[in-house]
C-alpha cells in the first residue's frame, strides 16, 4: 500500500533485537543493584594499627583504631583517619566498576548506542512521521473530494 513504511528497513534497526538487548540491560541493571547492595570500600595503615568500612548508607560504619595506634599524636591519628576514609571511598568505586564489569561484560559499550547515530535515528524518525502525516492528509483530502456535498 502506497504510504506505508517498513520502518526497520529506512532506520537501520532491527526493533525486535533492540528490544531484546534493552531487556538484557534492564536484567543486568536489576543483578547489578543486587550486587551492589551492601556493598562497602575498607582500606587500613600498612600496620593494620588503623582500619576503616565505608558504606554509602552508614558513612563510616567501622573505625577500628588497635591500642598501639594511640602513641601517635591526636592531630596525626585524626589526618590517618581522614586519608583511610578517601582511599575507602575510593576502593567502593573500584569495586563498583568491578562488579559492574563482570555484570556488564566488556562488550557492554557495544550495546549503548553513539549520540550520532541516535541522532541519525531520531531524523530519520521524524522523517517517517513527516512522511505518514503527509499520506495521512492526503488521504482525508481524497475521503473529502469523495464525500457527498451538503446543499
Amino acid at each position: 500500500m502506497a504510504g506505508m513504511f517498513d520502518v526497520e528497513a529506512m532506520l537501520g534497526i532491527d526493533i525486535a533485537g533492540a528490544a531484546q538487548s534493552a531487556q538484557r540491560m534492564a536484567e543486568k541493571s536489576v543483578e547489578l543493584q543486587e550486587r551492589l547492595a551492601g556493598l562497602t570500600g575498607e582500606a587500613e595503615t600498612p600496620d593494620g594499627r588503623v582500619r576503616v568500612v565505608f558504606s554509602p548508607e552508614e558513612g563510616l560504619p567501622e573505625v577500628h583504631i588497635d591500642p598501639r595506634a594511640m602513641r601517635m599524636g591526636s592531630e596525626e591519628l585524626a589526618a590517618t583517619i581522614s586519608r583511610l576514609s578517601r582511599e575507602a571511598v575510593q576502593d567502593l568505586q573500584r569495586r563498583k566498576q568491578e562488579i559492574a564489569g563482570e555484570v556488564y561484560g566488556d562488550d557492554a559499550a557495544a550495546d549503548v548506542p553513539k549520540p550520532e547515530a541516535l541522532k541519525e535515528t531520531l531524523r530519520g524518525m521524524d522523517d517517517i512521521v513527516q512522511a505518514l502525516s503527509r499520506d495521512a492528509n492526503a488521504m482525508l483530502d481524497q475521503i473529502r473530494r469523495q464525500m457527498p456535498r451538503e446543499s
